[in-house]
């Protein structure tokens, strides 16, 4: 599978040699493709570094002034900076397999009068239209992220270098000393892209958070290859829990790696590929969404249907829907609150067909549903409406009493019941984690169960720190032992989780460890 390159080359110099030509107009394909990148860029909000002044630079020239101090070899200097769309010019484009995205080129031209140096930049803006729009990523939302990506990569390698032109004093001192015959210094551009990779990472992953979906960052470093190949655990389907009815659809895009495949061993997530480049690095992006769409927004809340049957409710229930709305209690504790009172008829709702037990994720419907019921703003019908969602897709399993009509119970039999349960133990891999920003930690929550039945399981419920929570299943072994990972990134919260495990409705137990 081939993927387009989105670290991308940057040519400079110090006069414009003949290897380099005339400038070329860009094709109309270019040209489209830059109108269409510009507009969708002038409407991202999301924080990110300024490039004004690029961007400004294709309309009209930019000029800084500076002068020099006394027995500097100039008196001041005089810097013109005018950028244009060029036609993409594959001979200056990435080497070793890569594909190149873009390409930035400084050409500036020096002369010198009376003691005062002015410095003329034309420089040229390239997009491989080709490459890009050969793009092999299926989700259209996550193609133009990327196409995104490769605009705002290259105004970077302008903006820094003007950054340096107009306020960097290391820069002017080195500039006014420099002799005509030697190269300006143009190691702020960043060609090795030591202050653009974080940059745009922090972009891309902004972008594709914003689209509902979880961004991560591999890097494969050449002495985790053999020869060049690799295969590396990167997270387990336990790491998206909120992907647990549609399943999960991961995608990604690298650098400096050929072949690159994602795939599952049980319930490990494995990216294997080979380094072009056998002596530097490669980077994967990966992209996480649910199968059911990459780019679809949460499901709106349905509109509740007319129920014509009796619902009765406590006033005091809404306080219980606020407490949970507000995270004093946890998700399971309300869930809980909410079966035991459906069950001894404190809370009559209206006849429902109860689905098959499901670790699903409460939707946030549910819980807006359970803040506005509280405060008045929705009707007793409409709060109703969640539970019975909760109960139709096995989130919440009760037995619900209908007037004249028997027990609703789920239509698959009931087993015969499990032996009670005498205890176990539980653990975390390390008391404390460290987050960083665009690498993972792997954490393991694991321990063993003391009767037990092999091929179940047992369901851990994980606190975060604000009071949220969520549930993982980790299956039981032969020796009634379970381990499921998680891998640690810089979205989680930073403080303490409270993890506690639970087997056939049993607590075992439960452990706690900090992010920080």
């Amino acid at each position: 599978m081939n993927f387009v390159g989105l670290a991308v080359t940057l040519a400079i110099l110090s006069a414009i040699p003949a290897a380099f030509g005339a400038y070329v107009e860009p094709t109309p394909q270019e040209q489209a493709l830059y109108n269409t990148l510009k507009s969708e860029f002038e409407q991202i909000t999301i924080p990110k570094k300024d490039v004004t002044d690029t961007i400004n630079s294709f309309s009209a020239p930019i000029t800084y002034y500076f002068p020099c101090d006394q027995g500097e070899t100039y008196s001041s200097v005089n810097a013109t900076i005018q950028t244009r769309l060029a036609k993409f010019d594959s001979s200056i484009a990435h080497q070793g397999g890569a594909i190149t995205g873009g390409i930035y080129v400084w050409k500036c031209s020096i002369t010198i009068s009376n003691g005062k140096m002015t410095i003329n930049c034309n420089n040229e803006l390239m997009l491989n239209s080709v490459a890009l729009a050969a793009s092999t990523e299926k989700d259209p939302e996550i193609k133009k992220i990327e196409d995104l990506v490769v605009y705002y990569h290259e105004l970077l390698h302008g903006q820094l270098m003007i950054d340096a032109i107009k306020s960097s004093s290391a820069w002017q001192d080195h500039t006014c000393n420099t002799p005509i015959q030697q190269d300006l210094d143009y190691s702020y551009t960043d060609a090795n892209h030591q202050v653009i990779t974080p940059l745009q990472t922090e972009f891309a992953k902004r972008l594709i958070e914003g689209k509902g979906g979880f961004f991560k960052v591999e890097e494969i470093t050449p002495d985790q290859t053999s020869s060049g190949t690799f295969s590396k655990l990167v997270g387990s389907l336990y790491d998206y829990p909120q992907y647990v009815k549609s399943g999960i659809n991961i995608s990604a895009r690298s650098y400096n790696i050929a072949d690159i495949q994602i795939n599952s061993q049980k319930n490990d997530i494995y990216i294997s590929g080979s380094l072009n480049d056998k002596t530097r690095n490669g980077i994967v992006w990966l992209y996480v969404f649910g199968k059911e769409g990459a780019t679809t927004n949460p499901a709106p809340k349905p509109t509740p249907k007319h129920v014509p049957q009796q619902i009765s409710i406590p006033d005091w229930v809404k306080d219980l829907g606020k407490w949970w709305a507000e995270g004093t209690i946890s998700d399971s504790e309300f869930v809980g609150g909410i079966k035991y009172m459906i069950e001894h008829d404190l809370i009559t709702i209206p006849q429902t067909s109860q689905g098959q037990a499901s670790s699903q994720t409460i939707p946030y419907w549910v819980k807006s549903n359970a803040r506005w019921w509280s405060q008045g703003t929705i009707s007793d019908a409409e709060f109703v409406s969640g539970l019975q969602y909760l109960i139709q897709n096995g989130i919440m399993q009760v037995q619900i009493s209908a007037p004249e009509t028997p027990t609703i119970v789920s239509a698959v039999p009931d087993p015969e019941p499990e032996p009670i349960q005498k205890g176990g133990t539980i653990q975390i891999s390390a008391p404390t984690f460290s987050k960083q920003s665009y690498q993972t930690t792997q954490a393991k929550i694991s321990g063993k169960i003391d009767d037990f039945k092999t091929g179940t399981y047992v369901i851990l419920t994980i606190v975060r720190p604000d009071g949220t929570s969520y549930d993982l299943k980790g299956i039981l072994t032969n020796k009634g032992q379970f381990t499921v990972p998680m891998m640690i990134d810089s979205s989680w919260q930073a403080g303490k989780y409270i993890v506690s495990a639970r087997y056939n409705n049993v607590l075992i137990g439960s452990a706690s460890f900090s992010v920080q």
